[in-house]
This record gives C-alpha cells, structure tokens and sequence, in this order.
C-alpha cells in the first residue's frame, strides 16, 4: 500500500519533469544541487500529504494536481532564470519600455523582499493561473449537465399507480418508526453493553434489509484518538436494532473490526479502499458498514467518475462499488451488476442525492432551469428527509431499499407534490411518478403535524408517504424533543393542506391505523378494507371515558386495552351506555406491546350482549 501511494505522487509530482530539465540547463552546479535537492523534499511531503489526506484520485484531479506541478515550477524556473541566473545579475530597475508595468511592479517587489519576494511572485502567478484553469471547469460543469443527466438510469411514469409506495392495511405493514435520532440514542445509551465501552463512539449508521427485514446498523469507533487507537488496534463489534418496532432494543453483536474508518494508517479502511480506487472519486464523507445475513461486517463505498476534465458531473451510469472485509482487510471493487447479493446501499446517498438534483433541474436543459428559459418541468427534491444533504428518506418496499423524496416546484409559494422519485439503492434506477392530484409536501406535513394536531410540543421527523386505502397518506413520527424518543405517530391525508382535517394521533401503528380509517371514512366515503386482526371476547372489567372522545376498557383477564372512538362515523350512540360486566365481542388488531399501547376495536364487528339490538317502535 506504501508503493500504491508512492507512484500516486510519482504520477503528480512528474509535472515537475519539465521545470526541472530547464532548472538543470539554466542553474549553476550549486543551484543543480539545492534544486535536486528541493524536488526531494517536495516529493516527501506531496507523499505525506497523500498517504494521510486521501486526495481525489480521479483522473480530473490528478490532471489538475500534475498541471499544478507543472505551472507552479514553470513560473519559478522562469522567475529564478530571470532575476538569478540571467548572466550572473539582477537587471537594473528601469522604467523603459521593455521592462513594462508587470516587470517593474516584479523588480520593486523583488527588490525590497529579495529572495522571499521572487518566490511569492512566483506562488502568486501560479495560483493565478490555477485559478483561471479551475473558474473554466467550473463554468462547463455548471453549464453543460446534460451528460450526466443522461447518465442517469431512468423509469418515468405518467401516474402513481406502480409506484413502490408502501400499502398499510394491517399490523403486517407498519410504517418506520425509529427516525434515525432515536435509533442513534438508543444505541449510545447501549455503548455499555462491552467491555471498555468508554473508549469508543458511535457517529455513523445505515439502513439496511437483513434477513428480510429492514435495520439499523450502526460500528462502534475508536474515540480519542492515535493513542487510545494504539492501545486497542480493534472496536469490538456493531450495534443492529429493528427499524420498525418502536420498542426493539439495540442488539450489541461482537464481531472485532480491525479495518475500520476510525482506525489509523493500513488499517484505515477508507485508505485501504482509496488503494483501489485509481481513477475514481470516493463518495460520501466516509465509508458505511453492512452485513450480510450471517452478520458479517463489511465496509462499503460508492466510487465514481467524472464525465470528463473539464466537465466534472459524475457519470451515473459508469460506477463501481468498493466492499472491504472489516476482519481480513481485502477489497474487492464491483462493477454495478456484480454487487453481492447482501449489499443493499450500492449508491451512496450523496450520490442519490446529486442524482435526483440534476434530474429535476436539468432534464430538459441548462438554459430551460435559468430565468432565460422557460422553467418547463423543472423541479427540485423536497427537504424533510434524513440522508442525502436531508433530500433522501429510505424505504422498505418488496425486500429492496428506496431512497425516496417528494419532488416539488423551485416555486417557493408551492406546497403541492408535482412528483416522486424512488432511487433503487442497488441497482441506482430511478423511478420518478408524476402526481396529478393535490398532494401537500412533507414539510408542510411535519408543520401541520406539529403546530395544528400536537399539543405535546413534540418533533416531527421521518415523513413517510404510504397508500391507505387507496389514499396518499403522510406517516409522521413525533419526537421528544429533548432526548429524541418516539412519542407518537401521527397519520395525516395528504390532500393538499389537509384541509379536511384527517388525521390520527396514537401510540402505535395499529391503533392508530384503525383510528384513521374511521376518520377517514367519515370525512371522504373511502370505505375502510375488511376488517381485519382476531376476534375478541369478554366481560368488561373496567371502562374510562376520556376527554378526547374515546371509551377505553379492559376485559377480565385480559390486560389489553381497547379502545371505541366515539366520534366515528359507525360508532352508535347506544354504546355510550357499555358498562362493566356486559359481555362483548368484536375484531381488534393484536398489539405485542404488554398493555402499553391500546388497541383500537373494529366498530363494524362490535356487539354488545348486554344493549338493545333493535330500536323500539314509536307510540302512536
């Protein structure tokens, strides 16, 4: 690996070739011997430099460092023949015309600072020059997008009809409910489930499918630094926890790492992986863990390539992907088509998230997205997400992972959906679907979530678009706001500003489900789908009226709690009387969570033994 980053800097410091022939030809022999001299140390630092920064090794970037190089001893070499080795001796200052205003500003300078002055001017110009070369690639990255745009693997559709939106009906399909805050809470509250937890740290995590279901996986990392590094050489393991039960405990997994992140020299796996990624751009600030389903850990990083030199969009299409065993220290770098089968983040969301970017702004053109053009279609990537810059919401859907965002107008008065884009996070397809009806965005549902229907003062976070019953339905996780909890979902329709006011508040997905579609019917005529969950009998032990319009109860020797919204559409107003003793039965949806959630009863499949059945008939 020393020898890799030894020819990388060979490859760059080589601009110094030609500076360095004509420096031969126009030195003296002492200044021969300091100048071999001065490339020697040069080539020292440039290595330290690039053994421990990591530099870009994308051609552009290696170009721009060789031309670097190049320039810089160009404009020294010219500078010393000038005002060192022109026959012995600095020309006299002179005002004449051949000298001209830049000369005479140069001999000014050089001659009140000497030989720091001649170096600084030589820096300046250098940089100058840089500058200028830098300002043109810029300038064509910025004008000319199409390359990459048409780069991008896309599946448009007129409709949302096949769009990989999660369908609720039942406990089977509940929503994601650890926002990555809690998750990143928890687990940090768990660091003492090991020995000598005090020395590491937790900073990076992923969502992944592992055997089938969607987790959270986060490393532990050296905290502290070299020396703590020094001493322990490896972290001990992961933390994995369940992405969709609110109450899953992080699981502590011993598997030593010695490659890591957050380890130093070989045994940095961003380094190790750099070491194979010769023409490439690593993407994303570092590299992230998965595992496959026996728990092995891996290092996985997204490797790209710029179009061209001077334009440095990515090429989307031609990419690879770099997995690193964290316990062996190999790489081995996959072509898109050849990624294992348990590496579920092929694409970073950096990536993504530059990718949707350019597609909403771009695809119709440069001049079209400028206030020249006529901004036909142009679009831009809501901001309510939690990966990708806070563009990219990941989604489970079929076993695969979606990053998901709302595509909205660059109209900032706006708040409607124009569309949704569904990146495939393995394969880096992205799916867009055109929305024709009137659909708020997320941040419009976080607000309403939190300043119209959360009297707690609670954090909205994790807005996740779901189909109930036919209907896009917002799923908004709330948040303590102090320690990043899960408190409460909030399901929310997401006709335009909700001005229907449909909405649920509860403490579970199933509960609160139920309680939505009751909602839901009554406000829109959406006829709920069958009911489903198991049937329910008992004598009724105890009942509580609330002040939100509920009645709760419990059954004898049951210790669930259940609930009947008293505001539904199909609640009757004879079960206001339901007491204790009378023996009901009815369908509710089974809620594993010991008591500590209620579980909303199926009004339809509700009976009551102990009222009427019938109403009786009016005297005449």
């Amino acid at each position: 690996m020393l020898s890799y980053f030894a020819l990388i800097t060979l490859v760059e410091i080589s601009g110094l070739i030609i500076p360095y022939i004509w420096f031969m030809i126009v030195a003296n022999r002492r200044g021969r011997t300091w100048g071999t001299i001065a490339v020697i140390i040069l080539f020292l630092i440039s290595y330290v430099n690039t053994y421990f920064s990591l530099p870009d090794l994308a051609y552009p970037s290696l170009i721009d460092g060789w031309l670097m190089w190049l320039i810089g001893g160009l404009i020294v070499v010219a500078i010393l023949k000038r005002f060192v080795y022109g026959n012995g001796q600095t020309p006299a200052k002179t005002d004449q015309a051949g000298d001209g205003i830049i000369g005479q500003a140069i001999n000014r300078f050089t001659g009140t600072f000497g030989w720091l002055g001649k170096l600084a001017v030589g820096i300046v110009l250098a940089v100058i020059v840089f500058i200028i070369l830098g300002s043109v690639t810029q300038l064509v990255t910025k004008m000319n997008p199409q390359p990459a745009v048409q780069s991008i693997k896309t599946d448009i559709n007129d409709d949302t009809k096949n769009a990989p939106m999660p369908v609720i009906k039942n406990s089977s399909e509940t929503p994601v409910v650890n926002a990555p805050q809690t998750v990143s809470t928890d687990m940090n509250n768990s660091l003492n489930s090991f020995k000598n937890s005090n020395v590491y740290d937790l900073n990076h995590m992923r969502v992944q499918m592992y055997r089938k279901k969607m987790v959270y996986v986060a490393p532990v990392e050296f905290s502290g630094g070299f020396w703590r590094y020094i001493h322990y050489l490896k972290v001990p393991g992961y933390f994995r926890t369940d992405a969709t039960d609110k109450n899953a405990d992080p699981k502590f997994v011993s598997k030593p790492m010695k490659y890591t992140p957050s380890a130093y020299f070989n045994s940095d796996a961003d380094r190790r992986i750099s070491a194979h990624s010769l023409g490439y751009s690593m993407v994303g600030p570092t590299s992230q863990l998965e595992i496959d389903d026996k728990g092995t850990p891996y290092y996985v990083r997204t490797l790209a390539k710029p179009i061209s030199y001077l334009n440095r969009n990515y090429d989307y299409k031609h990419y690879k992907v770099a997995v690193l065993n964290t316990i062996t220290g190999k790489v081995n770098v996959y072509s898109p088509n050849n990624v294992p089968k348990f590496v579920d983040i092929a694409v970073s969301p950096e990536l993504v998230s530059q990718e949707v970017n350019l597609f909403g702004r771009y695809r119709k053109g440069f001049w079209n997205a400028t206030s020249f053009g006529g901004h036909s279609g142009v679009m831009q990537p809501t901001k309510a997400g939690t990966e990708g810059g806070d563009h990219l919401t990941p989604y489970a859907y079929k076993g695969r992972v979606y990053y998901f965002t709302g595509m909205t107008s660059v109209n900032e008065h706006q708040s409607s959906i124009l569309g949704y884009a569904f990146v495939d996070a393995r394969t880096n397809t992205l799916h867009y679907y055109r929305e024709h009806g009137n659909v708020m965005t997320p941040e419009r549902a976080i607000s309403y979530a939190q300043q119209d229907i959360n009297p707690q003062n609670y954090r909205g976070t994790l807005p996740l678009l779901y189909r109930i019953n036919g209907e896009p339905t917002w799923v908004v996780s709330m948040l303590d706001r102090d320690n990043n909890s899960f408190m409460k979902f909030v399901y929310l329709l997401a006709d335009g500003n909700n001005q229907s006011g449909t909405y649920a508040v509860g403490d579970d997905a199933q509960s609160t489900l139920a309680l939505f579609n009751q909602r839901l019917e009554a406000k829109t005529g959406v006829t709920p789908s069958a009911p489903t969950g198991k049937t329910v009998s008992g004598t009724v032990d105890r009942i509580v009226r609330t002040n939100d319009n509920k009645l709760l109860f419990i059954l004898k020797n049951n210790g669930q709690v259940y609930q009947l919204d008293t505001s539904a559409k199909d609640f009757k107003p004879i079960y206001q009387f339901i007491s204790e003793g009378d023996k009901v039965s009815f369908k509710s949806e089974e809620v594993n969570t010991n008591g500590l959630a209620t579980a909303t009863v199926s009004l339809s499949t509700f009976k009551d033994q102990s009222l009427p059945t019938t109403t009786p008939k009016a005297t005449k």
